[in-house]
């Protein structure tokens, strides 16, 4: 099969089971309106199936495209089984036509861990990574941009993994996404080039991924004590200030690759590379490194003297920002302008306040599960899901230490909340202790700045809190 039909192959199976997930989401199932219209549209399926067989037999590559949609068909009529068979026998065509280690597999094995996610069966979702992994690594059966894109796809797949499958599998799919993270970003040095633009997202996710493991080693639970194993299942385990500092110190060495690729790439961007030592002085903070108050009047310092507009200089740092801040950004507009989408679908109905989200740390269930403003449920939709609308009233003191008790240890942290509130609207609820412990006690703001010096600032975090 040619590298043209087989990218045609993937968009075909992609495009037919993105639409299948549309009717997932919205709990599609025999008995709605409109189901005779499936049923009608999987009855050709089949009949189509049919001919096909007759005419060309059992084992044509022909037959996949049919397959696939007639998967797409069974799962949106919640015939999960059914789907998965015709997606193993499009795996079988494909083998016995192409080979065992054909790349034209790809998208169907992925199809099928698609559908295994959605119905939480995690054991065939960690064997399918498992059998990719070998394919990709072991068989070499892609390579350059597909495979970066592939080792991403199964990166993002552990990440869901942390919060979806079984608590005992989360260290393990915590150091599995920074594996193939890792191993994406050697693949992109060895095919673009050590410094190359490209690499620089590849670099940020891989600290994101530290942080997590780092946030996770904070909750003295099973997963903590996984990640700081000496070897996998061990009960000896490392202390927790040393496993937090190889955190610290790999992110830095990320965070100076970064800045190694801006320097050579952007020679002239002094913007760009003043926005590297922004995000190094939020990698200080995370860890209560005292040098981040120096290190943020550097990047302030920086920007400045970079010929930057000076309002948009001012608006970058007006409100505090959760930490890490989804993405890098190389220049201060791309940064306003991600941080004003995020929270444009937020500010209606709401005075003029402090609205957060963490984003990409939504799938770890060692971090908040503070949801995008833009993706909050409206009080409808809120009803029906058992859920409500909570708010929290918090301050930041500047750059200043403050020293609490959380879960259990006192500590003395950079830029965290000093205390939370419960907004007034919400008398009918409490939340505990605990709950405010786990999830926002420990979560770092990048301060606000007037002239590189910072403020004290507050906010409101808003969660959706189920009903009971």
């Amino acid at each position: 099969m040619s590298k043209t039909t087989s990218w045609r192959l993937f968009f075909i199976v992609f495009g037919c089971f993105s639409f299948m997930y549309v009717g997932l989401a919205y709990g599609q199932d025999v008995s709605r309106v409109g189901d005779d219209d499936l049923l009608a549209k999987r009855e050709a399926l089949q009949q189509r199936l049919l001919g096909l067989q007759l005419t060309l037999g059992r084992y044509d590559p022909v037959l996949v495209e049919t397959l696939s949609s007639l998967a797409a068909s069974s799962a949106s009529l919640n015939l999960y089984s059914e789907a998965s068979a015709l997606l193993d026998r499009s795996l079988q065509i494909q083998r016995v036509n192409y080979g065992l280690f054909a790349q034209e597999q790809i998208p169907l094995v992925l199809a099928k861990i698609d559908l295994a996610v959605f119905t939480g069966d995690w054991e065939t979702v960690n064997s399918a990574i498992s059998y990719l992994q070998w394919l990709l690594i072991e068989k070499n059966v892609t390579e350059a941009d597909a495979l970066i894109q592939y080792l991403i796809r199964l990166s993002e797949l552990h990440l869901k993994g942390v919060k979806e499958d079984v608590s005992e599998r989360r260290a393990f799919h915590y150091q599995q996404a920074s594996k193939y993270t890792y191993q994406a970003l050697s693949v992109g040095k060895r095919f673009w080039g050590p410094r190359d633009v490209r690499l620089i997202n590849l670099y940020y996710s891989l600290v994101k991924q530290f942080y997590l493991q780092s946030a996770a080693v904070e909750r003295n639970d099973e997963t903590a004590y996984a990640l700081r194993a000496i070897v996998p299942g061990s009960s000896w385990v490392k202390p927790r200030r040393i496993v937090q500092s190889k955190f610290y110190q790999a992110g830095l060495s990320l965070l100076s690759d970064m800045r190694e690729i801006v320097q050579y790439s952007m020679p002239h961007s002094r913007e760009s590379l003043a926005m590297v030592e922004l995000y190094i002085a939020d990698w200080h903070l995370i860890f209560d490194k005292t040098k981040a108050v120096a290190a943020y009047r550097n990047a302030f310092v920086a920007l400045s003297e970079a010929n930057v507009d000076l309002e948009e200089l001012d608006l970058l740092f007006s409100e505090p920002r959760i930490l890490p801040v989804p993405n890098f950004h190389a220049e201060i507009s791309d940064a306003i302008a991600a941080s004003d989408s995020s929270q444009g679908g937020s500010r209606k109905g709401f005075p003029k306040r402090l609205h957060l989200q963490l984003d990409f740390q939504e799938w770890s269930e060692s971090m908040s599960l503070i949801q995008k403003p833009s993706t909050m449920l409206t009080g409808a939709s809120q009803k029906q899901s058992g859920s409500t609308l909570m708010q929290l009233h918090f301050c930041l003191e500047a750059l200043d230490k403050v020293s609490h008790w959380v879960r259990g240890r006192y500590r003395t942290n950079l830029s965290v909340p000093n205390g939370f509130r419960e907004s007034e609207s919400d008398q009918d609820w409490t939340i505990s202790r605990k709950f405010i412990d786990d999830h926002f006690s420990l979560l770092h703001f990048r301060p606000r700045l007037k002239g590189g010096i910072a403020e004290r600032s507050g906010g409101v975090l808003l969660f959706q809190a189920a009903s009971n």
